[in-house]
C-alpha cells in the first residue's frame, strides 16, 4: 500500500537472507550465460573449486548444488545417514527444528535437544545425551541459528561427537559460511552445508556441501535412494569441472566473482569485518534502549542481531519507509526483528536499520536515546581493536 512517506525512500531489502547483491556480482552473472557443458563454464567451475574450500576451511572438495540451502541440509541427511540411525539434533530455532524434521522424514531416530530461543546449547546437554545413546551416528547442529542470531560452539561439539565410535559432526553453516571462521578440518567437522543468499552475496538458488573423508566412507554404507541429491555423483562431476546435472550457470558465474573478491580482500579480514559490524549493532541498539534477544556476545552470531520489538515495527518499516528487515519466525513471530550484518551490508545499511527501528519505537511511545545510540555505533566502528569473540580469535 502506498503511503505519503514512501516516495521519499528507496526500497531497501536488508534482511538476514536474501542479502543485497553487489553490482560486480550481477555483472559477472550477466556475462556468464553459457552452455553448462562448455569449456567456458568448466573454467568458471575450476576457479570455484579452487577457492570455495578455503571458505569452508577444508582441503576436501566443496560441492555446488542448484537449489536452496534446505536442499543441502536434506542432502546431508540422505547421503550420510540411514533409516533407523540414532541422531542427536539441537533445536534452537526454526532451522534447528527443520533439520530434525528432515532427519525424521528419512526414518532416523531423532533425539532432540530443545534450547531456549536466544541461547546457545549447553555442551553438557549434548554430552549427557551422547552417554545415553553412544550408538548415535550423527550430531546435527547449526553453527549460526538464523532465526535467533545465536552461535553454537561447533569446536566443542565436534570433540564430543568424535568421542563416540562412529558419530559424524554435521553442521548447518548457511549463515556462517563466509560470515565467520569455522575451520572444518581443524575442528573435525564431518559435513557442512551452505547457501548462496547470505554472506555469499548472491541471489537464492545455490547450495554448498563439504564432507570429510570419514563422512565419504560413511556415504558408501548409506542405503537411501538418491538421484538428484546424490553427493557422490556431484563429487565425480565436480572433479571434471562440471555439474552432475544442468548447473545454474549465471549463479555459478556470480559465485566465482564473490570468491575472487573474498580471496583478494582476505577471508580473515571478511570475518573480522562481520564481527565488528555485529559488535557495533549490539552496542548501538542497547545504547538506544532496545533489548537484545542474545544477551551474551560469546553466543552471538556475526550474521544478524535479534532485537525485541513491538509487533508493528517490521510492518511500519516496510510500508512507511520502504525498508525490509527480517522479523521473527514461529514462536518469535511479532516479537523480534533481526538486523543483518553480513555480505554486502555495510555500516550505512546498519545505521538505516537501527534508525528506522528507533523511529518506529519512538512512534510507539518508547523511550529511545537516538544520539547515544549513534555515538556508540561510531565509537565501536572507529575502534581499531578486534571485535572477534575470544573463543574464535585462535580458531
Amino acid at each position: 500500500m502506498q503511503t505519503k512517506q514512501r516516495p521519499f525512500f528507496k526500497d531497501r531489502i536488508l534482511t538476514a537472507g536474501p542479502t543485497p547483491v553487489p553490482e560486480f556480482v550481477t555483472s559477472a552473472m550477466s556475462s556468464s550465460l553459457c552452455y553448462h557443458r562448455s569449456p567456458t563454464f568448466s573454467a568458471i567451475m575450476q576457479d570455484c573449486r579452487s577457492l570455495l574450500p578455503k571458505i569452508f576451511g577444508s582441503k576436501q572438495e566443496a560441492l555446488i548444488f542448484s537449489g536452496s540451502g534446505t536442499l543441502a541440509m536434506e542432502g546431508a541427511i540422505a547421503n550420510f545417514l540411514n533409516s533407523g540411525d540414532k541422531v542427536i539434533a539441537v533445536n534452537g530455532g526454526k532451522f534447528g527444528a527443520r533439520w530434525a524434521e528432515q532427519a525424521r522424514c528419512y526414518g532416523c531416530d531423532v533425539q532432540e535437544i530443545i534450547v531456549e530461543r536466544g541461547k546457545a546449547v549447553d555442551l553438557e546437554q549434548i554430552e549427557a545425551l551422547m552417554k545415553e545413546h553412544p550408538e548415535a551416528k550423527a550430531l546435527l547442529l547449526h553453527s549460526s541459528e538464523t532465526s535467533t542470531g545465536v552461535r553454537h560452539d561447533i569446536k566443542g561439539a565436534s570433540k564430543l561427537a568424535h568421542a563416540l565410535d562412529d558419530c559424524l559432526m554435521m553442521v548447518d553453516g548457511i549463515t556462517s559460511v563466509g560470515v565467520f571462521e569455522i575451520p572444518m578440518d581443524k575442528w573435525g567437522v564431518d559435513v557442512m552445508v551452505g547457501g548462496s543468499q547470505k554472506a555469499m552475496m548472491l541471489p537464492p538458488g545455490l547450495a554448498f556441501g563439504c564432507a570429510s573423508e570419514r563422512a565419504w566412507q560413511r556415504s558408501e554404507k548409506c542405503k537411501n535412494v538418491r538421484y538428484y541429491m546424490d553427493w557422490r555423483k556431484e563429487k565425480k562431476a565436480s572433479a571434471k569441472n562440471t555439474g552432475a546435472f544442468t548447473s545454474a550457470v549465471t549463479l555459478v558465474g556470480g559465485l566465482r566473482a564473490v570468491l575472487r573478491h573474498y580471496d583478494e580482500v582476505g577471508f580473515e579480514n571478511v570475518f573480522r569485518r562481520n564481527w565488528k559490524m555485529c559488535a557495533a549493532t549490539r552496542a548501538s541498539a542497547e545504547a538506544m534502549g532496545f533489548e537484545l534477544l542474545v544477551k551474551n556476545i560469546s553466543e552471538a552470531s556475526a550474521a544478524c542481531t535479534a532485537l525485541k520489538v513491538n509487533s508493528s515495527h517490521e510492518k511500519i518499516l516496510k510500508n512507511n519507509y520502504s525498508l525490509t528487515l527480517s522479523g521473527g519466525q514461529d514462536e518469535l513471530k511479532g516479537k523480534i526483528v533481526r538486523v543483518a550484518h553480513m555480505g554486502f551490508i555495510d555500516g550505512w545499511d546498519l545505521l538505516s536499520s537501527l534508525l528506522g527501528l528507533a523511529r518506529c519505537a519512538q512512534m510507539a511511545g518508547d523511550k529511545i536515546d537516538l544520539q547515544k545510540g549513534v555515538e556508540v555505533f561510531w565509537k565501536v566502528i572507529d575502534d581499531p581493536s578486534d571485535a572477534t569473540p575470544e573463543d574464535l580469535k585462535n580458531a
